[in-house]
């Protein structure tokens, strides 16, 4: 019990770790109106990780934290619950991803394999709750109480599309390379 909490706390702090430092090496699209964080495609790890969902939520506390440019005390905090928030729910909504993944391991029939749909759906989430909540409030602490309609729905669009292509066009392949691995069967072998 306490070597899987012991696990769970490494696999948080390398994933922060990781958010934090592929954030700031791509700080010139991570940050501002229109953002394309490659290191939201970690995301796709709360998939598969206990760890995950905790170490996405303070390796984007940090980020935003330590942004020289920040945006204040709403985007510091709001975009880290926005980003641990949405990893939690994936965690939960992938449990039956994790069985499966774990039956395939443990038979290596092709028809035990997780199925597409049961990676695509829950990593929705984090696309859909940083647009929505990120997506709302960076207008109008950008441009102030000046941010129309308009503004805001570019802005909820602008960050659904950078968020989908992290987690899908990086993200996914990620985790499908991950799941071949012995990381996943370790990541799943509890998995009830």
């Amino acid at each position: 019990m306490q070597r899987d909490r012991l696990l769970t706390m490494v696999q948080g702090a390398i994933i922060a770790s990781i958010y934090l430092v592929a954030t700031f090496l791509t700080s010139a699209i991570s940050f501002g109106m229109i953002q394309f964080r490659i290191s939201e495609a970690l995301a796709a790890l709360a998939l598969l990780f206990p760890g995950a969902p905790l170490g996405l939520f303070v390796g984007c506390l940090l980020a935003n934290l330590l942004n020289p440019a920040s945006l204040g005390i709403v985007d510091i905090l709001g975009g880290s619950i926005a980003t641990g928030v949405a990893a939690g729910l994936t965690y939960r909504q992938g449990r039956s991803y994790r069985k499966k993944l774990r039956c395939y391991h443990q038979s290596r029939d092709r028809a035990d394999r997780p199925r597409m749909i049961s990676r695509l759906l829950p990593l929705a989430l984090p696309v859909i709750i940083n647009a929505l909540i990120v997506g709302i409030y960076l207008p109008f602490l950008i441009q102030g109480t000046e941010a129309t309609p308009a503004v805001v729905a570019m802005s909820v669009l602008s960050i659904f599309i950078s968020q989908a292509l992290a987690v899908y066009a990086l993200g996914l392949p990620l985790l499908l390379a991950l799941e071949r691995s012995p990381v996943a069967l370790d990541a799943v072998k509890h998995e009830e």
